[in-house]
């Protein structure tokens, strides 16, 4: 890598740290990527490192909500999705270039409607992965009548991955491991078989406005309201829930707190019914999302997981059978990478 490029991406990742919300941690993404692959629009997605279900958001001139889900939907009834995220991650390559016309993979006449609707021509998928661990997906769009995007821009745009994923990570752990203030109750919403709510409790109104990916012009109330839309992250959720027949969760960085949203099948509220519960995330249910997410070695996750359950270092060095000094550089590599200066704001940063 060039002197030139470790600036540039020193670059992002500075601007990652000073973004405060999804939004502006998308556009820095957006701004860099696209010096090297020019776009129209972008959608960047986050999802949960452990459990691969949507976590945060970022979208601008791209596809519409209402289009991003008739996309999803659509590719999985006619079965004609070329790529999914899955297999991006799993295969030799992690870019792939979509079009409505033109050479390469296409999607199939209804789903180009869709795109041509919205007024896009062609499409870059990038899976964000890396070490084992699949941190979400970048898509960029080009209008139509544009030029599509070329293989060889499909290969910049795998090489700069790795930076995006660098600077997702800092946006999330920019802040030192505080405890959560958000102090209202939990939120809970009925979502039926149209994917739309059913019914809802007063705080989840407050939730979702946590989440940060609310449309522009919806308020939050409008969203917790019958029959209304899903934000994403609650759809995605939703999906992952209803196309498995298992409850599923993910957790969701905010600058007040962690969020963990649980999804799960519900009985005698119709065929379909999903009950989804909004709530900060602690303790162990936090910690192993949290350690990917600050880059904690497996062993300092350990660590942290006996420092919750009230080990003393002794106890915690004899059940790791690791010396007391190297008990000690292990808890000051988890101070640093948290941004805690002690056990004490560690624990507190994690129970709340």
């Amino acid at each position: 890598m060039t002197g030139v490029a470790i600036g540039a991406r020193a670059a992002l990742i500075g601007a990652a740290a000073e973004a405060g919300t999804n939004a502006e941690l998308g556009a820095a993404i957006s701004q860099w990527i696209g010096r090297v692959v020019p776009h129209d629009g972008y959608m960047l997605a986050a999802v949960d490192p452990v459990t691969g279900a949507g976590s945060f958001l970022a979208r601008e001139h791209g596809y519409s909500p209402a289009a991003a889900r008739r996309l999803t939907l659509g590719a999985r009834a006619e079965g004609d999705d070329p790529v999914t995220l899955e297999q991006l991650v799993n295969g030799p390559r992690r870019s792939m270039v979509l079009n409505t016309d033109g050479p390469g993979p296409c999607r199939s006449p209804s789903m180009r409607a869709v795109m041509a609707g919205e007024g896009v021509g062609s499409e870059l998928r990038v899976a964000l992965a890396g070490a084992g661990v699949t941190w979400g997906g970048l898509v960029l769009v080009r209008a139509r009548g544009s030029r599509p995007f070329s293989a060889v821009e499909a290969e910049h745009a795998q090489r700069l991955g790795r930076a995006v994923v660098a600077a997702m990570k800092r946006y999330v752990s920019s802040g030192p491991l505080e405890p959560s203030s958000l102090d209202r109750p939990p939120g809970v919403l009925v979502v039926g078989a149209d994917e739309t709510v059913v019914a809802a409790t007063p705080s989840v109104r407050d939730r979702i406005a946590e989440l940060g990916t609310v449309p522009a012009g919806v308020s939050a109330a409008a969203l917790a309201a019958p029959a209304a839309p899903l934000e994403s992250t609650v759809w995605n959720l939703t999906q992952a829930t209803r196309g498995t027949g298992a409850p599923c969760l993910t957790r969701v960085p905010t600058r007040r707190g962690w969020i963990v949203l649980r999804a799960q099948p519900m009985t005698g509220a119709g065929p379909g019914a999903v009950a989804v519960t909004i709530q900060p995330a602690t303790g162990t249910e936090l910690l192993p999302a949290m350690a990917l997410w600050h880059g904690l070695s497996p062993r300092e996750s350990a660590i942290v997981g006996h420092v919750l359950q009230g080990m003393a270092a002794k106890q915690i060095a004899r059940r790791l059978e690791m010396s007391p000094h190297t008990l000690n550089d292990h808890f000051k590599s988890i101070y640093r990478k948290t941004g805690v200066r002690a056990r004490e704001e560690l624990i507190a940063g994690l129970l709340g």
